[in-house]
């Protein structure tokens, strides 16, 4: 039985470690490349302490960001994310009610975050990424760890008064996920078109069917949206199978 939903990345990283697992304008990432990635991340971000605590995500929408998620899961903590197009005033609102242990940023959002006034803890991903990992330590967090701990917490769009922050645990996106691939029969020859921003919970039916069966997912460029043709022609290039 599935308990963490690391076991998705470990396993067809495994199988398929050479296959894109994700792909971008800002270019792509294999399976093995991104347990390895998020496997650094989650070690660096052990430093900090804690267990099941948030780590906020505010980057670009690229394959890189998905593994600071998975990062923030190696860590034993939970992450939420964050757009960089949200006004500051959300952005500050969200900040305040989750009390991240980290900020976690890119490069590209360095002037956005810069912007904020933000005075917790920010840490820009590029400058970890030569973390050294350490295997037995990320061990020792995944043996405490159990279904019912959190993954991720998105929150509202505050339309009707304050963001509110809704908290997702494991065992529920595993649920989600396997009920999901049957049903809808998904192998690793699919190639799925996330078109959902990463800090709205759609999304979540992009990624982790990724994680799991071994599929590939584009990001579609945000731009095609409001033109038909380049959607289309982007959809029939990558030969997608798969739109949410």
């Amino acid at each position: 039985m599935i308990r963490n939903i690391l076991e998705y990345l470990e396993k067809t990283a495994k199988r398929l470690p050479d296959k894109i697992a994700f792909s971008g304008a800002e270019g792509t990432i294999t399976f093995a490349e991104l347990e390895k990635t998020a496997k650094r991340i989650g070690t660096y971000l052990t430093r900090f302490g804690g267990r099941s605590c948030p780590i906020a995500v505010m980057m670009q929408k690229t394959p890189v960001s998905v593994a600071a998620f998975l990062g923030a899961v190696y860590s034993g903590n939970f992450y939420t994310p964050i757009d960089v197009t949200m006004p500051k005033e959300r952005v500050l609102s969200i900040l305040h009610t989750l009390q991240p242990q980290v900020l976690l940023i890119d490069e590209k959002s360095r002037k956005a975050a810069n912007h904020l006034g933000y005075e917790g803890e920010i840490i820009v991903l590029e400058e970890l990424l030569e973390t050294e990992i350490d295997d037995a330590l990320l061990r020792k967090i995944r043996r405490s760890v159990i279904d019912t701990d959190p993954l991720y917490a998105m929150f509202t769009s505050g339309s009707t008064g304050v963001p509110k922050g809704v908290v997702v645990s494991h065992r529920s996106v595993i649920d989600f996920t396997e009920h999901f691939t049957e049903i809808f029969g998904f192998t690793s020859e699919d190639v799925i078109a996330n078109q959902a921003p990463f800090d709205f919970d759609v999304s979540v039916k992009d990624l982790y069917p990724t994680l799991k069966c071994g599929a590939t997912m584009e990001v579609i460029p945000k731009k095609f949206f409001s033109v038909p043709k380049k959607l289309i022609d982007f959809l029939d290039d990558r030969k997608v199978t798969s739109l949410t």
